[in-house]
């Protein structure tokens, strides 16, 4: 599992933001092959009254699966979400808070978010639903936990001290895992039958595989990581041309890069660069 994380460093639609609102945490070595990073608020945010609207949030598929714990410290209660993968990019607005809240979420790379849930993923795509149906003894034990934490390092603390106790039961599996490993050594250009070949795996076993634990079949999610790694491309390197990104990533020509991106992304490389660097 150690070498799909070095090889493999999915990101948001806003992967260089880092404020009071925001912020990202990586877990101790012994879950960085599990969980792609913790995140959230730094500490409780006080309601704050502004003549300026809020800009809207972006939220691409980032083939990560997300555990949200949104925490009204005001009416001392909170919300547990389970984001599970998305196949396309969805725009967020923020309303104005009158009261204090908090939100911590745990972000799981696509093949490990079922290791820790009650249930498989099958039909579980591009969808928000309560945290406690996928993961009911990961919230129950987990979210009490978080409000005597107001800081963002401490409520990670208190998760990997979680995951941490329950690592010695977890199974990941093999035949998976080598799967994922082909698709992203293969920029996500490879075939179904190079994947066959490569997992000796049949077609059939290899989409069940996939649905149990994405929710997505095996050349869907080899779209969504081609995909996120042209995007971390376009991020990390902004002196990408373009047409060494069409032959990198197996594309017809530019038109089909830049539409099969804005289908993904609801914009250009240049405009989705613009927008994270704004």
């Amino acid at each position: 599992m150690r070498s799909l994380i070095n090889r493999y460093h999915p990101i948001t639609g806003d992967p260089f933001l880092r404020d009071d609102s925001y912020w990202e945490l990586m877990p101790c070595e012994a879950l960085k092959p599990y969980i792609r990073c913790f995140w959230g608020t730094l500490r409780p945010l006080e309601p704050k009254v502004s003549d300026k609207p809020s800009l809207p949030g972006l939220v691409i598929p980032d083939t990560c699966m997300d555990i949200i714990f949104d925490i009204n410290y005001s009416k001392n209660n909170y919300a547990a979400t389970f984001c599970t993968l998305d196949e396309h990019s969805y725009r967020t607005g923020c309303q104005p808070c009158t009261e204090t809240t908090g939100t911590f979420g745990i972000r799981f790379y696509a093949w490990t978010a079922s290791l820790f849930a009650d249930l498989d993923f099958r039909g579980l795509k591009n969808q928000a639903m309560p945290a406690d149906v996928p993961f009911k003894q990961l919230t129950a034990q987990l979210a009490p936990l978080l409000f005597d934490e107001p800081s963002l390092a401490g409520k990670a603390a208190v998760a990997e001290a979680y995951f941490l106790s329950v690592l010695e039961g977890i199974h990941p599996d093999h035949n998976l895992l080598n799967a994922v490993h082909y698709l992203l050594q293969t920029d996500g250009r490879a075939r179904i039958s190079g994947l066959c070949d490569y997992t000796t795996l049949s077609p059939r076993t290899l989409e069940r595989l996939f649905q149990r634990h994405m929710g997505i079949s095996p050349k869907s999610f080899a779209s969504l990581a081609r995909y996120q790694l042209l995007w971390q491309d376009v991020a990390v390197h902004a002196t990408l041309h373009l047409l060494d990104a069409v032959e990198k990533y197996g594309y017809t020509d530019q038109a089909h890069l830049l539409n099969d991106f804005k289908r993904r992304h609801l914009m250009t490389p240049a405009e989705a660069l613009h927008y994270a660097r704004r």
